[in-house]
């Protein structure tokens, strides 16, 4: 059986998440904080090794492609980014040594300090969408965010350290 898929932080860079296709080869996708996705099959050490790199407007229409939700154009996508001012979905996870664990949404007033607003906790296999102000995080919460990409930044900033 495979492993279970885990999202690795590239400081400076951005996430990757490696996984194994059905025929058990590992590939990898990173996502580059510039917006950009590369997705990597074979070891660089390998010949035959293969690296494909798509702008942001790409990455997103595959995503949204990939998880079967819906597809949205290019250019549907970039005019929604224009009118809601940047607008970006992420996820971010707390790690279990954030500042943020054990701490109420309300408590560390996040959208107050941060402009990010959390749309949706998942814990576990049940997600809390709309979570409560009240609700506490907890160390390996997977939080779906929605605000601008330098918002989403201060805020990641933001959980690990408790300062802005």
């Amino acid at each position: 059986m495979a492993e279970e898929p885990e999202v690795i932080n590239l400081p400076g860079v951005g996430s990757r998440l490696d996984v194994d296709d059905v025929d058990r080869r590992r590939f990898s996708v990173v996502r580059r904080r510039d917006g950009h996705v590369e997705f990597h099959s074979g070891s660089t050490s390998q010949s035959g090794s293969t690296s494909v790199e798509v702008d942001e407007r790409a990455a997103r229409a595959i995503g949204a492609f990939v998880s079967g939700r819906f597809l949205m154009p290019t250019d549907v996508a970039e005019r929604i980014d224009g009118v809601l001012g940047g607008l970006t979905f992420d996820y971010v996870t707390i790690g279990n040594g954030s500042a943020a664990v054990s701490r109420s949404i309300e408590e560390l007033a996040v959208r107050r300090r941060t402009g990010v607003t959390i749309v949706a906790i998942l814990r576990g296999s049940v997600p809390m969408v709309a979570p409560d102000p009240a609700t506490r995080l907890a160390g390996g919460d997977d939080l779906v965010v929605a605000g601008r990409p330098s918002d989403v930044e201060r805020f990641e900033r933001y959980l690990s350290t408790g300062a802005i």
